[in-house]
């Protein structure tokens, strides 16, 4: 990288005048690979990546070290999409424009629609891609000197770990993660690792407010305060105040069809638990669960039907020969407690016996099944590489509408739409309800919850 005088200089003719955080986070390269930056909105996140690489391209002239062949400069922006990752391009060719670079031509376009964004200077010995994160399987490429991780806390874990990590290696490349908080999934982690300061990581938040071009007086700026109208607080703490809260956005953050979805039907060898949430108009769901020796746990069958009544709710079970092949293996019944009339209709029905310690505080019942769809500490990946590695909750294929409300059931994110203290919407909640009854009755909500998490602590 250049030097730090020469960045202020080119920052300077490009007529760059980064904010106080921003310029924290220019100088914390000097002294750290891995900087993430956890922003909020209009803070100048994708500004700072941009002219950064600018920076690099001008330092790339005088390098003796660089060919076009052998050892290129060459940097990525990685995003969710390419329209993630054109922002900091945009910041970039822009720059390039600005101060008459020659582009190397062919091997410089600027076509986002396309996703055909690509920079190539000083005869190809310093190179800016434009990448997509959509099928991680194709961020492979040669030894990177930067990689910018654009909207970082939208990626799939493994975009960082399995396949963007290993391509700095070469060259001892440095990274920026910058983006808006999406609840503590895996770039929350990261952020932590970089408080910690530990393995080359340092890591900032940013606010919307620090941005005082933007907003010169602060918290209290106007602007900030008309933003916050019709918003949820949760909502503003995590898109404007850069705060790590997991009540904005979907429920279960850590649920990705890829890796919680199989072919996992029912297996003999395991016993198997039914839990249920009763309607009418809304749907009767009924979850067919299996756990091992381990604490695996699966869901290998799902009822999932309107206007029915229990009596023809637990007909209906019976007469579905995928469901009543599993109904003499069933132990155990955990029902929505809300109607214990027809809970005691299946049961006797089924022939089973029913649990108890189904109900309590939602949120417990939430933080169990979050506990068994995470996937552990996102930095350390090693695990997740064995051929056997599997989350501890599964869903098997067939089960298209506990698939679809996990990844659909969301936190109210205008005022408008709460309902309850830190609840979800009452929407695409039925499958996750009746999950949680399993798991409420199964594990407990408290001592046995603790007892859950250190068994699961054990296991990885």
């Amino acid at each position: 990288m250049a030097k730090v005088l020469s960045m202020r200089k080119i920052f300077e003719s490009v007529e760059y005048e980064p904010h106080i955080v921003q310029r924290s986070i220019h100088a914390a390269a000097r002294h750290s690979r891995f900087r993430v930056v956890c922003a909020g909105r209009r803070t100048g996140k994708s500004t700072l990546g941009g002219h950064e690489l600018t920076a690099k391209a001008i330092a790339a002239f005088y390098r003796k070290d660089l060919d076009a062949y052998t050892h290129r400069s060459e940097h990525w922006i990685v995003g969710p999409e390419y329209t993630d990752a054109e922002k900091e391009f945009r910041v970039f060719w822009g720059d390039l424009q600005r101060l008459g670079i020659p582009l190397d031509r062919p091997g410089s376009y600027y076509d986002p629609i396309g996703g055909n964004m690509h920079v190539k200077l000083w005869g190809g010995k310093f190179q800016v891609h434009c990448k997509s994160a959509k099928y991680p399987g194709t961020l492979v490429g040669e030894g990177l000197e930067s990689v910018i991780l654009a909207e970082a806390a939208k990626l799939k874990p493994v975009v960082w770990s399995k396949y963007l990590r290993p391509t700095l290696a070469d060259y001892r490349g440095d990274a920026l993660m910058t983006s808006t908080p999406e609840g503590k999934n895996w770039f929350y982690e990261m952020w932590q690792v970089g408080q910690a300061q530990r393995s080359g990581f340092w890591s900032i938040r940013m606010p919307s407010w620090a941005n005082n071009i933007v907003f010169p007086e602060g918290r209290y700026d106007p602007e900030i305060i008309s933003m916050a109208e019709g918003i949820t607080e949760e909502k503003f703490k995590q898109e404007i105040g850069a705060e790590f809260t997991e009540f904005v956005g979907r429920v279960f953050k850590d649920f990705d069809e890829e890796s919680h979805v199989a072919d996992r039907g029912f297996d003999p060898r395991w016993p198997v638990y039914v839990c249920t949430d009763y309607g009418f108009t809304n749907p009767n769901v009924a979850l067919f669960v299996q756990t091992d020796v381990w604490d695996n746990v699966w869901v290998c069958g799902e009822y999932y039907r309107t206007n029915r009544t229990p009596e023809e709710f637990a007909r209906d079970v019976l007469e579905e020969p995928t469901l009543a092949r599993m109904l003499p293996y069933v132990r155990t019944l955990y029902p929505d407690p809300e109607d214990p009339g027809a809970s005691a209709t299946l049961a006797d029905k089924w022939n089973v016996q029913i649990a108890g310690n189904t109900g309590g505080p939602l949120k417990d019942r939430l933080d169990l099944i979050r506990r068994w769809t995470g996937i552990g500490p996102q930095f350390i990946e090693f695990e997740k590489e064995h051929p056997d590695w599997k989350p501890k909750l599964m869903f098997d294929r067939s089960c298209v509408n506990s698939i679809r409300e996990f990844q659909d059931y969301r936190y109210p994110e205008s005022k408008s739409e709460v309902n309850g203290q830190e609840n979800p919407l009452k929407k695409d909640d039925h499958t996750p309800e009746a999950l949680g009854r399993f798991f409420g009755g199964h594990y407990g909500h408290t001592v046995s919850g603790n007892k859950a998490r250190q068994r699961l602590a054990k296991v990885r």
